[in-house]
């Protein structure tokens, strides 16, 4: 009984890695990139089965971070999302969620980008919370929710200082996105 116990997650694990590389390899061909040079992340948005795809665009010291929704099934052109612009460096996709930010009955998206800074006399990461409106058949880029800009300090560092008090970011993750969406009602 052990032996089929420890036997069967490697299966499924194997599974799980063979599908998320040909879900790499799907959406890295569909944006005519090397798939080494795209991330994924598949996700059930409002009901439809999307893949999130990040890359980097542009020059080596100028490149930014481009976030597209493709369909998880067709060949439907990339939605833009939103793009992870210079800020001393190309930022990371920290996170990606949804929850609800407005008043309509689908779930916005949110992400959350991640700049990782090193000077000299501050160093940490630097974060981003963007809630994206639902996406409506046809759209072509995604829109920011405007009423949620104000709820989110814009690049809260989780930083250390060297002549002064480190800075810790209040929001960082998913379930803080929630807490502060549900205290302002949503």
């Amino acid at each position: 009984m052990a032996l089929a116990l420890t036997a069967a997650p490697p299966a499924v694990a194997q599974d799980s890695a063979a599908h998320a590389a040909s879900t790499q390899h799907r959406a890295a061909r569909r944006l005519g990139l090397p798939a080494e040079a795209v991330n994924v992340t598949p996700a059930a948005w409002n009901g439809r089965a999307v893949i999130f795809a990040d890359y980097l665009a542009g020059p080596q010291d100028e490149a930014e971070r481009q976030l597209v929704m493709l369909p998880e099934q067709g060949n439907g052109a990339p939605v833009s999302v939103t793009i992870g612009e210079q800020e001393g460096g190309s930022p990371d996709i920290a996170a990606i969620g949804f929850a609800n930010a407005d008043r309509d009955a689908a779930r916005e998206l949110i992400v959350i980008l991640a700049w990782h800074i090193r000077h000299y006399d501050v160093s940490g990461t630097l974060y981003d919370i963007r809630i994206l409106d639902d996406w409506k058949p046809g759209q072509t880029a995604l829109t920011p929710v405007k009423a949620t800009e104000r709820m989110f300090e814009h690049y809260a560092c989780d930083c250390g200082r060297r002549d002064g008090p480190d800075q810790v970011a209040k929001v960082k993750t998913i379930a803080a996105v929630k807490q502060v969406l549900k205290r302002a009602g949503y």
